[in-house]
């Protein structure tokens, strides 16, 4: 135990890797377990690094240094041979040609774990390669074996069951507590682009996740960051010793520039660890290139604020991406960082600085020459791997299936040797969080959602399009959806919660997420949004002209009570217009819904409620303008009248702090519902008719 114990005990062999060119990847397979450098050894440098003082930060213009430029586009031109290839194809290929591509489900079928992933992998690795759980410092507090960890831009989760994994497997009498925040996959204003919308395992551990003070799960607020901070406070005793944040924004539009894009989510991500690790602590950070002043001036900082810094490329990880890890060990302590974050947290948001954080003559020329050298190291790696899959990309069937053989035995050396090198061992199910057959009995459509699989250049053109033509495109996939195959359904909502549980958020206008519409359909739905708001146009739906037709067709006992399906999204509206009708109704009286949206908790919710004052509800499908909601024969009920005064006056309050309500009953039990799948096919049917509908408005054309 002293052994594991030694912090300097378990760096990898390759710390001090020196960058070679004449190294030759395909005699010597095994590298991909050595993409190891180190940045800042304080236990072996002679020099430590110390940081300018506070005033001098963010003072001067943007710069750049030539030599990280000059690898920058020596990277750049190897990517930039990939722009016409298909996506779809080429992620097929270049899984294929992964000789690590098979550890996830080596680990998957020989330890069993709950929630084995790629970054499950990533984080097991990292944790056996580095001293990454400073179980030294656990050992060595006043509050026994007590050890907090706090997870940032975690979906869906698997950085966390992997630490339980290690910590079960090797240090079981550490007495762990977690705290992790992420965009929250059931804020229906976060975009499918920025999240992951993965929640297998966050909706059964959510008294675990933070989302922050306005519930969106954004790290790039500030209120939200302190928040989380004083949530922190609340776990179970201990120190915070370690902070991971592996958090990411969808460049597939900008792979040039991945590391601009990404560079003030990073900062951010820094900050939030400086405000919560404590003196001794580690921090595991995702980056990608540090060709940017942003990024060697994030670099500095780290290593001006930790004793060891290194940079890592899991041999889990892709090698031809550019993501790579760099693991911050022996934290100084929040004394010594005081002073900077007053101005850190000035620049915190999500509006990059102006400013470099540093000027370049702060930085030794001895540190920029060491990064220059990291960047070197994992660029010419990067590049054997890109252009051996170009390479192998276009060759002949036959040379294929050979080609395919040799690395099916490369995968099989790859997996064991990565199995003996984490030491994996199976753990007790009793230790899991949540349980692996629980989440893999979890039917989830949002995992691993391609939303990409056209070439760079194809999805470019695209977007150079005029509107009609990118409404055609989007209808080539919009009259796929299929058509309910019954006319219409009857339901019967009147099971009552013995309490509501509001939730409210930031106010949203657009939906952007659902968890009651297949991803790739909402998709669609956001496409035409795009589309509508470049022509500064709206179109409703249903349309006008329907509804005043059956406002003269219907029953006049029957009451209608009409909304939009696509028009800006106003929770606050809706509930007022519900209450109000209900309030003025008659015993036997029919209401009829018409474009009422079913894409949101809070619409679904309230449909539940509703279901509480009317014998059932009729569900119509007609062919124009989608679905009809008929609650038959109402009779009032004062005890969920209350219950909507209590959700209006809610609205009310959240109003004025620019909140809305999210939900009135928990997400997790609108997913039991008997009516999700039928739920899921009228939004679905919905989009499929808007599509039509704004493509006959626009175009004049009858589809």
């Amino acid at each position: 135990m002293e052994e594991e114990n030694n912090l300097s005990s378990r760096q990898p062999k390759t710390m001090r890797v020196k960058y070679d060119e004449s190294v030759d990847l395909s005699s010597n397979t095994m590298i991909m377990f050595e993409k190891h450098f180190g940045i800042l050894d304080m236990e072996q440098d002679t020099q430590a690094y110390t940081l300018p003082k506070p005033e001098s930060m963010f003072t001067e213009p943007p710069w750049q240094l030539d030599k990280l430029q000059e690898i920058k586009r020596d990277l750049n031109e190897v990517k930039s041979r990939l722009n016409n290839f298909n996506l779809s194809k080429w992620q097929q290929h270049t899984n294929r040609m992964n000789g690590a591509g098979d550890i996830v489900r080596t680990v998957k079928e020989n330890i069993q774990a709950e929630l084995v992933t790629q970054a499950w992998c990533k984080f097991y690795e990292i944790a056996s390669n580095f001293s990454l759980v400073p179980l030294n410092e656990i050992f060595r507090g006043v509050d026994g074996k007590k050890f907090r960890s706090v997870h940032l831009c975690e979906a869906p989760g698997a950085f966390v069951a992997a630490l339980n994994h290690w910590l079960k497997t090797n240090a079981s009498d550490v007495q762990w507590d977690w705290l992790a925040t992420t965009l929250n996959p059931y804020c229906e204003g976060n975009s499918y682009d920025s999240m992951v919308a993965d929640d297998r395992f966050i909706r059964h551990t959510l008294e675990h996740w933070c989302f922050g003070a306005d519930n969106t799960g954004d790290i790039l607020n500030l209120r939200n960051l302190d928040d989380l901070v004083e949530k922190s406070k609340s776990l179970d005793g201990g120190r915070i010793l370690l902070v991971t944040a592996d958090g990411s924004i969808d460049c597939t539009n900008v792979p040039g520039e991945q590391e601009s894009t990404v560079a003030q989510l990073h900062l951010c991500e820094t900050v939030a660890c400086m405000q919560l690790l404590h003196k001794g602590g580690n921090f595991l950070l995702k980056l990608f290139t540090l060709f940017e002043h942003q990024s060697v001036c994030l670099m500095y900082l780290l290593s001006c604020i930790f004793h060891q810094v290194s940079v890592t490329k899991p041999a889990s990880s892709k090698g031809g991406n550019s993501e790579m890890y760099v693991v911050c060990m022996n934290f100084k302590g929040r004394d010594y960082v005081a002073p900077y974050l007053r101005i850190l947290r000035h620049y915190y948001g999500n509006v990059p600085p102006t400013n470099a954080m540093f000027s370049l003559r702060d930085i030794p020329d001895a540190f920029l020459q060491r990064l220059e050298q990291c960047s070197k190291f994992f660029k010419f790696h990067q590049c054997q791997v890109i252009e051996n899959n170009i390479r192998t990309f276009h060759i002949q069937e036959s040379s294929y299936k050979i080609l395919f053989f040799e690395i099916l035995i490369l995968k099989q050396e790859i997996n064991a040797k990565y199995l003996k090198d984490c030491r994996l061992s199976k753990m007790d199910p009793a230790n899991e969080i949540v349980g692996r057959e629980i989440i893999e009995r979890n039917n989830n459509q949002f995992v691993n959602k391609k939303l990409h699989v056209d070439s760079y250049n194809e999805r470019c053109k695209k977007q150079d399009s005029g509107p009609q033509e990118r409404l055609s495109q989007i209808w080539d996939n919009a009259k796929e959806i299929k058509w309910p195959s019954k006319k219409f359904y009857v339901w019967h909502l009147q099971i009552l919660p013995e309490e509501l549980e509001i939730k409210m958020g930031k106010s949203f206008n657009k939906v952007r997420s659902s968890r009651f519409c297949d991803l790739t359909i909402l998709q669609i739905l956001n496409k035409i949004d795009n589309v509508m708001q470049d022509m500064h146009s709206t179109v409703c739906f249903p349309p006008a002209e329907f509804t005043k037709e059956l406002a003269q067709q219907i029953d006049p006992s029957h009451e209608v009570l009409s909304f939009q399906f696509v028009q800006d999204y106003d929770s606050h509206q809706t509930i007022i217009k519900i209450y109000d009708r209900l309030e003025k109704l008659q015993s036997d009286q029919t209401l009829v819904l018409v474009g009422y949206s079913l894409l949101t908790q809070l619409n679904i919710g309230l449909l539940y409620l509703l279901g509480n004052f009317f014998e059932n509800i009729i569900v119509e499908i007609h062919d124009n303008e989608g679905y009809r909601l008929k609650l038959q024969a109402y009779r009032r009920n004062e005890k969920v009248l209350n219950y909507f005064r209590e959700i209006l006056t809610a609205s009310h309050n959240a109003c004025k702090e620019n909140m809305a309500i999210w939900s009135i009953i928990p997400v997790t039990v609108l997913y039991e519902c008997d009516q999700l799948p039928v739920v899921m096919l009228l939004n679905h049917l919905m989009i499929k008719l808007y599509a039509r509908h704004v493509i006959n408005m626009i175009s004049g054309k009858k589809l």
